[in-house]
């Protein structure tokens, strides 16, 4: 900051002088996290940009990085499979990464299970919030501050990181060249394969845990909230397990949904009009909720925890939860049995004509029209959605090819039905394309040209998932060497090309 001070000994007395207010010897150094965000940290740790010798966490515990982790740009832990060496003793397991230290609390991890297998706390700066990072299990990790082992100014490595995505993102060996678009859109349907079945044995995983309708049910939350609350409506739904659903009617297992959630009209600070209030709707939510044995047993989460702003009424997360409600009354007690049978019409034909059914009928399962008080309100007391389906059907498409499917593919394997599995992975090969997102359209104008457009290898959601893997396993980390579109021969180099 600058103060300011009149200068007495100048001729101008009025004049005005800006004097440097210098840093306190004894002043806690905070860095200006403007341009600092968890991307930036995680790059840096990716990258092992510190000096990785006398490492010592914030509790004074002995650190060497043996290795950071395979960077997962999925949802959970931000590097898996990293090998630490804490106190001379060798720890495997998963690394979350944040800017601040009480971020692990703020996005509360600390009730998540899926964190369960982090060994190492990194964050850029310790904002003193606690020594140890508590687990959901109730074990407590070390954090490491990287803020001061990091090898090279901050501005430098900054400049640094942001210089090597714009390196990445304007040169690719693929960029300009003509293509194979017959063996091109082999690769991608291979790697869309890989994908699918990479996120089965994610799942499989998770059956070490759960069962799976919630499995399933988790997923389903997840997806349902787009980007901005995908994550609360997990939390929610692993706070309000499907078990506890059992035998409950629709209004009981909204009640308890929006209880739970913090969003019933009597546990936020915008208060109904008069007449909404006196909704027999909303009384009698309000009225299941408070005698729920909920209201005593569970903590439940915040209204802050969830975001309304920029998003369009149709996909507010009040419209999500009702949707989910009104998916588990119509599931009566199983969300598999609710999907499953129609998954396996798929084993007894595979014609494309045969296919097209099963995947009308897969989506017509999740496209839910409103009822009641949600054909004409997008949240409590507030109307917008001209009766909307509550899940649309491009968002029953995503929820089809990455939450269900995936899930009934790993039941197949469990059942040792080689039939089904070949079944489920057919419905998912000829799925429709997706809504794109900022990763497929940045492969498209990558690889693509006008000449050669995306549309002549015809996308489908397979091809779709192809270029995702391609971006996240390959172009992010620029293993051009390994890329599977050059390595299948998928470009026809010019004579004159390097």
């Amino acid at each position: 900051m600058l103060k300011e001070q009149k200068n007495r000994n100048s001729k101008d007395a009025n004049r005005i002088y800006p004097i440097k207010a210098f840093r306190d010897i004894d002043q806690v150094y905070e860095p200006d996290f403007g341009n600092i965000d968890e991307a930036f940290v995680q790059k840096i740790w990716n990258t092992q940009r510190f000096i990785n010798a006398d490492l010592l966490s914030i509790d004074g515990k002995e650190v060497r990085v043996l290795k950071p982790g395979v960077w997962n740009r999925e949802a959970g832990p931000d590097f898996m499979h990293a090998e630490i060496e804490l106190n001379g003793k060798l720890l495997v397991g998963d690394v979350e990464i944040h800017v601040k230290a009480s971020e692990w609390y703020t996005h509360k991890h600390h009730l998540n299970s899926r964190y369960n297998r982090v060994v190492l706390h990194t964050v850029f700066y310790n904002d003193d919030f606690n020594l140890r990072t508590r687990l959901q299990n109730g074990k407590r990790i070390s954090t490491l501050e990287l803020l001061k082992w990091i090898d090279a100014p901050i501005g430098d490595l900054y400049d640094e990181t942001h210089q090597e995505e714009t390196q990445a993102a304007d040169f690719c060996r693929v960029t300009g060249q003509r293509l194979d678009l017959e063996k091109l859109k082999q690769v991608f349907e291979s790697l869309g394969t890989e994908r699918f079945l990479e996120k089965a044995d994610a799942i499989r995983l998770l059956r070490t845990r759960l069962d799976f309708e919630q499995i399933l049910y988790e997923g389903i939350m997840e997806a349902l909230g787009y980007t901005q609350n995908s994550k609360p409506l997990r939390e929610l739904s692993q706070r309000v397990p499907y078990a506890d659903f059992d035998h409950k009617s629709a209004e009981e297992i909204q009640a308890i949904l929006f209880g739970v959630a913090g969003l019933l009209p009597s546990q936020t600070d915008k208060p109904l009009s008069d007449i909404e209030k006196e909704d027999p709707f909303v009384v009698t939510l309000e009225k299941l909720w408070y005698t729920s044995k909920r209201t005593v047993e569970a903590k439940g989460m915040d209204a802050t925890q969830w975001h309304f702003g920029r998003i369009r009424p149709f996909n507010y997360p009040t419209r999500r939860i009702a949707a989910m409600s009104q998916l588990i009354h119509k599931s009566n007690g199983s969300l598999m049995m609710y999907f499953l049978p129609t998954c396996e019409k798929a084993a007894m034909e595979d014609t494309t004509s045969f296919l097209r059914n099963i995947r009308k009928e897969l989506l017509n399962l999740l496209m839910l029209e409103p009822e009641g008080y949600w054909e004409t309100h997008a949240n409590f007391g507030k109307g917008g959605t001209q009766k909307a389906k509550l899940i649309g059907e491009a968002r029953a498409l995503d929820i089809l090819v990455n939450k269900v499917l995936p899930v009934a593919y790993i039941w197949a394997v469990e059942s040792e039905s080689k039939k089904l599995q070949d079944a489920i992975l057919n419905i998912y090969s000829s799925s429709t394309k997706l809504q794109a997102n900022r990763i497929i359209s940045q492969i498209e104008s990558q690889i693509f040209s006008e000449a050669q457009q995306m549309r002549l290898i015809t996308p489908t959601a397979q091809i779709q998932q192809g270029t995702i893997r391609l971006y996240k396993n390959y172009c992010a980390d620029q293993l051009c060497d390994l890329c599977p579109i050059l390595e299948n021969n998928a470009v026809l180099f010019n004579e004159n090309s390097v």
